[in-house]
């Protein structure tokens, strides 16, 4: 299979190095120093089971418009507040027959790229793996689990989606085809809406949040509101996504970090909007109060604003 990595950051890194460890083509779109590296040294992929392995040589480029497409799998894999600008840039890459991937945090990825590249190429995507950039070059699996739920947007079973999910499992990454995948991305949402935001509130670790019990009240008062808004929305929340939720928080380590509070630490832009705000939003729009996340996303632009125009992580 033909792969294209938009957005060679820890996830793209990751899941793109272990196709291509497993025999695929593919090719990473990435940039700065990170970029640099892969095209001299090649990516090293270090595994959550502690298995260390060197993908070399690395087919790398600025843009999308440097590749030689078009290919049959594009993962998409920017962060949420390039989504406009990375698919507009995407289409000289895809072809009648491409699908694309978003496996981004948030809740509105593929219905803005069917508005920028069609009906015909995006899929829905939800990814349960968790990496950073060690450094330039070098990409680590936090934890052993790795999963990504796929499907079509309309839930319909299709070749490809069952292509891409083989090339997967065939690649180490556990996959499933669902036929209402908005419901896996919702049920994902959930869980990483309250975490991210509390945590970039506090600039903490989970172990000090987790062991303040004024503190994972407030938690688990942010999933409550979560759940409210999904069920609203009629995706069809499964009616334990709340305290599967709350099991994932008390199975994460100590020294746990969402992406978010990351970008927040390192001075980069963060995903505020996609994930915060788009949760307030959609509160508002259903008509499900969530003064938690509301107080909490008013802290937030503060420091968003307070940091200014930051530079971006790759």
């Amino acid at each position: 299979m033909r792969v294209l990595v938009m957005g060679a950051g820890a996830l793209g890194s990751a899941v793109g190095g272990m196709l291509g460890l497993h025999g695929h083509d593919v090719t990473f779109v990435a940039r700065g120093a990170h970029r640099a590296a892969m095209s001299e040294r090649g990516l090293d992929i270090h595994r959550g089971s502690g298995e260390t392995t060197l993908l070399s040589p690395v087919a790398v480029v600025g843009t999308p418009d440097a590749a030689d497409g078009p290919f049959d799998l594009i993962l998409f894999t920017v962060k949420g507040y390039d989504t406009e600008a990375a698919a507009q840039a995407l289409r000289p890459a895809v072809g009648p027959d491409t699908a694309v991937l978003p496996l981004l945090n948030g809740i509105e990825t593929t219905d803005r790229l069917r508005d920028i590249l069609g009906e015909a190429s995006p899929l829905v995507g939800v990814a349960l793996l968790t990496a950073t950039v060690v450094s330039p070059g070098v990409v680590a699996q936090v934890g052993t689990h790795a999963h990504i739920t796929l499907g079509e947007p309309d839930g319909a079973s299709t070749p490809r989606v069952e292509a891409i999910a083989a090339a997967l499992e065939g690649a180490g990454i556990g996959a499933t085809v669902s036929s209402e995948p908005r419901v896996a991305l919702w049920r994902k949402f959930v869980a990483v809406a309250p975490i991210a935001t509390l945590m970039s509130a506090c600039m903490a670790p989970l172990g000090p949040l987790r062991a303040t019990p004024e503190g994972w009240a407030l938690l688990l008062r942010l999933v409550a509101e979560a759940v409210a808004v999904g069920e609203a929305s009629g995706v069809g929340l499964p009616a334990d996504t709340g305290a599967w939720a709350e099991g994932l928080y008390r199975g994460f380590p100590d020294e746990y970090r969402p992406s978010m509070l990351v970008d927040y630490e390192r001075g980069n832009r963060a995903e505020l909007e996609q994930i915060t705000g788009a949760l307030v939003r959609e509160g508002q729009a259903r008509g499900v109060a969530t003064p938690a996340f509301d107080t909490l996303y008013a802290v937030l632009k503060v420091r968003t604003a307070a940091q200014g125009d930051a530079p971006r992580d790759r």
